[in-house]
């Protein structure tokens, strides 16, 4: 089983922030796209284990270039990431197959905090569903590891699951 992540975002900050959280959850970093054609088209060529998807972006906008990659291949694991922070859109990309959205920084927030723990949760869940035991085996206090442990319970509590390993002992 593999770790590797496709990130795709017009905005260099942002794959370099989520390529840096990626890699130090020991994902390996396939490829980077910066609009959605680009993004449909990677996607095809590495057949990467998850990525990540804005959904403004030049070419195909991330909705679009969902739509194309769950049609061809339904089992992708796509994070939404982006600066919209409207319920529509959001449903809109959970209908469509997205498995999971952030909703980016804004330029004001200089803590890479605002947006990477929910990366990590999600690099988490996905590292899960292949069966691979949980990176975090002994969390600790440190404000990292409590912001992930947040947000997984958070999308637990969202998805009625119970956490369980170490992630529930925290």
């Amino acid at each position: 089983m593999s770790k590797r992540l496709l990130v795709t975002d017009d905005a260099m900050i942002i794959r370099e922030m989520i390529k840096e959280t990626a890699i130090a959850a020991g994902w390996e970093v396939v490829g980077e796209a910066d609009n959605g054609l680009a993004a449909l088209e990677a996607f095809r060529k590495w057949r990467p284990d998850a990525m990540t998807l804005d959904i403004v972006m030049p070419e195909y906008d991330g909705i679009y270039a969902l739509e194309n990659i769950r049609a061809e291949f339904p089992d992708a694991r796509v994070l939404m990431v982006s600066a919209i922070d409207q319920t529509s859109v959001l449903k809109d990309a959970l209908r469509k197959g997205a498995t999971d959205f952030i909703i980016k920084p804004s330029i004001r927030c200089t803590e890479q905090s605002c947006v990477m723990p929910a990366v990590q949760a999600f690099l988490l869940r996905c590292e899960k569903e292949q069966g691979l035991p949980c990176p975090i085996s002994d969390p600790c206090q440190c404000v990292e590891c409590r912001d992930v442990r947040r947000v997984v319970e958070q999308w637990n509590d969202v998805l009625g699951k119970t956490v369980d390993g170490a992630m529930a002992e925290a």
